[in-house]
């Protein structure tokens, strides 16, 4: 990673490569959690699962807003390990559904009176004449392209796919591709069958009769002599370059608009459905949306927070050697509480001092959406001298800030520090049906990397 990134805070798929953790990497994460919680010390992970030095470095990681969260297994996921599947199936131009079973027979295109214009590709729309005994036609717009160029006239201003398919039926093309592929069909089936018996015994091969050579293909018809010409020219063609397209009337077709596809996508480990849309083609809306951003705490780099020394926050370059006071803010997107667990990174490039190491996440309430001084950090009254004690420099609702002590020793384009965080709540309380009482929900912690990037050392 060369090139020097701005100021952010990446996120980790476990996808990407295997996570460890210090002395209990065999562990469950809910109990590795535990331990850290209960003896309240200072864990330390071992090893980042990927080296901000790499080059696949921006490939692995990403920001918070475009990952996926599976709830049933608790991880992270990426749009390279999510599994995709049709749901659903729509014309972009008339909005029209199609069925799963229909798509494959109107060959994935809309069997209305959708079609592109052979010339601008603009969407062309019916049009009436007065003159012939077939007045409809399809025009664009834009061009101001006619399909009555192609002797395409239409009698009914419904069903334009159904009428052009009665048109092409009488020509030589369409019959010709049917016969085509009913003879090559014939050859796979028949080299297939020469393949196993000639993987069988000898006595096999005697006992299975011979199968011949298969005929040699002959046209259906031989069509006008200019289509026989334009064969034999297409049949001694040396250099691809020297075909005109233009003059082939086939290329000033209409073609039909293909359909769009609404997609549904899946855990990769548990088939849990992560991402469902509404089946309506004009509905924007989601079933199901499992983002990471409604499940994890949202961590990033404020630009006002009242630190313990008087350096401003990432103002210029890192110098080797000196030390510079960060401040995270980590906000909980969940309506009950979150323990988070913070351990840094084991590295020669950077020391890193992490005063809070443990802390609680206040819950989301929507009533500090409508705070009007939310904003004004230096004024908050949870900057408390306990806190401060604790490495917690602000506090303001939902969200805690924590102060890190990032001393550089090495030159380097990016100072990326990998942060290992562990965060653990309990699932909403469940009503109980008959006694009216409650009872505690299930505990789910979830576990994963983060890397801050800070910016260039000097």
């Amino acid at each position: 990673m060369t090139d020097t990134l701005l100021p952010t805070v990446l996120y980790h798929c476990p996808c990407t490569g295997a996570m460890r953790h210090s002395d209990a990497s065999n562990e469950p994460a809910e109990k590795r959690s535990k331990h850290s919680y209960d003896t309240m010390q200072s864990p330390q992970a071992e090893r980042a699962p990927v080296d901000s030095r790499s080059a696949l470095f921006p490939l692995r990681v990403s920001t918070l807003e475009n990952l996926y969260y599976c709830d049933d297994c608790s991880s992270l996921r990426c749009t390279r390990c999510v599994v995709e599947e049709p749901a659903g199936y729509h014309c972009p131009n008339c909005l029209f559904e199609v069925n799963t079973t229909s798509v494959r027979s109107e060959k994935n295109s809309c069997a209305r009176n959708c079609f592109q214009c052979p010339v601008c590709t603009h969407v062309l729309s019916v049009v009436e004449s007065s003159e012939g005994e077939r007045p409809f036609s399809l025009s664009c717009a834009v061009c101001c392209w006619n399909s009555r160029e192609i002797g395409w006239e239409f009698e009914k201003a419904t069903g334009i796919s159904t009428q052009i398919e009665r048109l092409r039926a009488a020509e030589v093309a369409p019959r010709e591709y049917s016969a085509l592929l009913d003879y090559w069909r014939t050859v796979q089936r028949v080299s297939a069958a020469s393949a196993a018996v000639g993987a069988g015994s000898f006595k096999q091969r005697l006992a299975v009769p011979s199968i011949g050579v298969v005929p040699e293909y002959k046209a259906v018809e031989g069509g006008s002599d200019t289509e026989q010409a334009r064969v034999a020219d297409l049949v001694a063609l040396e250099n691809a370059d020297c075909v005109s397209y233009a003059s082939d009337p086939r290329r000033m077709e209409p073609q039909r608009i293909r359909l769009h596809m609404k997609l549904a996508r899946r855990c990769c480990s548990c088939h849990h459905i992560l991402i469902k849309p509404m089946p309506k083609a004009q509905a924007t809306q989601f079933k199901i949306q499992l983002m990471a951003a409604n499940f994890l705490p949202t961590i990033t780099l404020p630009s006002r927070v009242s630190l313990k020394y008087p350096q401003q926050l990432l103002e210029g370059p890192f110098a080797v050697g000196r030390m510079v006071p960060v401040a995270l803010r980590f906000a909980n997107p969940l309506y009950t509480e979150m323990k988070v667990n913070v351990a840094s990174h084991l590295s020669g490039d950077v020391r890193v001092d992490l005063a809070a190491r443990q802390f609680t996440l206040p819950p989301f309430t929507e009533l500090w959406e409508y705070d009007e001084d939310e904003d004004d950090d230096s004024s908050s009254d949870y900057n408390a001298s306990s806190d401060q004690r604790g490495g917690i420099v602000d506090r303001h609702g939902n969200r805690v800030a924590i102060q890190l002590s990032v001393t550089p020793l090495v030159p380097a384009p990016n100072l990326v520090i990998p942060l290992h965080i562990t965060c653990s709540h309990i699932d909403d309380l469940v009503d109980g049906e008959k006694d009216g009482s409650k009872s505690a929900g299930r505990k789910v912690t979830d576990s994963f990397w983060v890397y801050v990037v800070l910016g260039k050392v000097q």
